[in-house]
């Protein structure tokens, strides 16, 4: 009879686990589109920037250092956050007491380290040079991220099916 109970109890333990790393994961994954569109918005503020003093004073300045250094301090979260998921989606289950030894396990916040992000921008790249970024990826004309738990879903949903928050 103990040993159903113990089975019971481990069970528990391991959908409770699956349950916070799924979490954690759609929350990661909702900071890592926000930051995207930070991206995004960064770009259309260089890009309104680059026309309209081209079109009255030339194309230098600090504006510019500034927003591209706001551009790779995003990039930098960017590949941070992607580092998260994938770390995230390889945490294994690890009842107490077991004998084996599982795959990475969630070791608590201390032991997270965040990349470096540079103090100085690069310089500039050589105009005659310039090629223009990849097109970004589109995939949130078909789905969003619920502002509770971070769920991926439709655009179509009308509340979240992870939480049964009102969309």
């Amino acid at each position: 009879m103990s040993d159903f109970f113990g089975k019971l109890k481990s069970g528990a333990g391991k959908v409770a686990f699956e349950a916070d790393k799924m979490n954690r994961l759609n929350r990661t994954k909702g900071e890592l589109e926000k930051i995207k569109n930070q991206i995004q918005a960064q770009y259309l503020k260089l890009g309104e920037m680059y026309y309209n003093q081209r079109a009255t004073m030339g194309l230098t300045g600090p504006a510019y250092d500034e927003i591209c250094q706001a551009i790779v301090d995003l990039e930098h979260q960017v590949e941070s956050k992607n580092e998260d998921i994938q770390r995230i989606s390889a945490e294994t289950y690890a009842p107490q007491g077991a004998q084996h030894t599982p795959q990475p396990v969630y070791p608590g916040p201390a032991q997270y380290t965040s990349t470096p992000v540079p103090t100085q921008f690069p310089p500039p790249p050589d105009p005659t040079q310039f090629t223009p970024p990849p097109a970004p990826v589109q995939n949130a004309a078909t789905t969003k991220f619920c502002p509770n738990c971070g769920k991926e879903m439709p655009v179509a949903a009308k509340f979240c099916p992870d939480c049964g928050t009102k969309m």
